[in-house]
């Protein structure tokens, strides 16, 4: 079981260094800053790249390192003993779904509503099943919206970069 989590692990973090080389070029193609307008349109994503390829890699390096010590996998309580490991690779996949449908969105319908959908799936399949209810889902909806709406006006209003 306990080779069964680093491989889950190592899965994980191979869909998203591949998410990582897929989205590479586009973020990096863009303007990340500017003399005169400051932050550009490629910081966000430039630094989400740059943090989910470094966060993915030490997560699998501290997955390792812990088995190593202990002849187990430890670590925070959603990847503990209850945790399947096909679940976990499950909802990577799920989420790079998810992300691909967010881009496809994006280009559609605009930042806002997009965001909107894509926080609130994604809260949905992350939600425990002992947890779902419909206060639940009332406080994804509230949050999801809350969140993306904010996320859009602070680029928009604060930082001037046009979110579409």
């Amino acid at each position: 079981m306990h080779s069964l989590r680093l491989a889950a692990s190592a899965a994980v973090t191979l869909i998203l260094l591949g998410l990582v080389a897929l989205l590479w070029s586009p973020a990096f193609a863009l303007p990340a800053a500017g003399r005169v307008n400051g932050i550009g349109p490629g910081a966000l994503p430039q630094f989400s790249v740059v943090a989910i390829a470094a966060l993915s890699v030490l997560i699998f390096v501290r997955d390792f390192v812990s088995m190593r010590r202990s002849g187990q996998i430890s670590g925070a309580s959603e990847f503990g003993e209850g945790a399947d490991p096909r679940r976990v690779v499950g909802i990577s996949l799920v989420t790079l779904l998810a992300l691909s449908a967010y881009v496809a969105l994006w280009a559609a319908i605009g930042f806002p509503v997009a965001s909107i959908l894509f926080l609130a799936v994604m809260s949905m399949v992350l939600l425990p099943r002992e947890l779902r209810s419909t206060r639940a889902y009332v406080a994804i909806a509230v949050c999801s919206v809350a969140f993306g709406t904010g996320v859009w006006a602070l680029f928009v209003y604060v930082l001037q970069v046009p979110l579409r």
